[in-house]
């Protein structure tokens, strides 16, 4: 996606955005808060409508959106499965088979009926999390997917998102972003509406992500 510009009305939020994502890499994508980073998301999955960008799919434009989701899934920083629905009945709507979740995760096996209020946030980070990056579709966009789960699913989720680039495009951004650095293949960040390739930490001081 690129030539990405959106302002709610005086206030610019992305000037010319631009970030690409590729089977076998994982894109990291940086920037401080009210930097635009869920908004570009938002834009490349349609639930925000930007003043201009385009997107291409293996070079061809991509111009209804109202399709994006063959796609690509999304991770929002918000809850993604509805209150009403159990876990097993969020999966079976992605097309994931949850028993894929219990063997990575074990303490899941009695929660196939549990509904998100009844987890911990941590935990229901992790079953949406999961259901994402295991969906059958060529990209996954993973926004703040470490927030609040435990170090150790930290780490899992890690090896997952490596396992998983092998066969699809896999953007994530995180403000833990030593884990970003850790999975990431290319490094970009937001920095006054535009974004710029990262390739040192210099990089990331210089776009005022980092202090020096």
């Amino acid at each position: 996606m690129d030539s990405v510009r959106l302002a709610f009305g005086q206030h610019m939020v992305l000037s010319a955005a631009y970030l690409t994502s590729e089977t076998g890499k994982v894109t990291g994508l940086f920037g401080r808060n009210g930097s635009g980073k869920s908004c570009l998301f938002k834009c490349i999955m349609g639930n925000i409508k930007p003043q201009q960008m385009f997107i291409r799919v293996n070079d061809d434009p991509e111009t209804d959106l109202r399709h994006i989701g063959r796609y690509v899934r999304y991770l929002p920083q918000t809850p993604l499965i509805p209150s009403n629905i159990t876990l097993e009945e969020a999966f079976n709507l992605y097309k994931v088979d949850y028993e894929g979740l219990v063997q990575n995760f074990n303490r899941f096996h009695r929660y196939h009926f549990k509904t998100p209020g009844e987890l911990s946030g941590g935990e229901t980070r992790v079953a949406e999390m999961y259901m994402v990056l295991m969906s059958d579709v060529p990209f996954c966009i993973l926004d703040e997917p470490f927030a609040q789960i435990a170090p150790i699913h930290a780490e899992k989720m890690k090896e997952l998102i490596a396992e998983q680039k092998e066969k699809k495009g896999i953007i994530v951004s995180d403000h833990l972003y030593k884990a970003i650095i850790e999975v990431a293949d290319d490094l970009f960040v937001i920095d006054g509406g535009y974004t710029s390739q990262i390739h040192s930490h210099e990089d990331l001081v210089r776009h005022g992500y980092l202090s020096g």
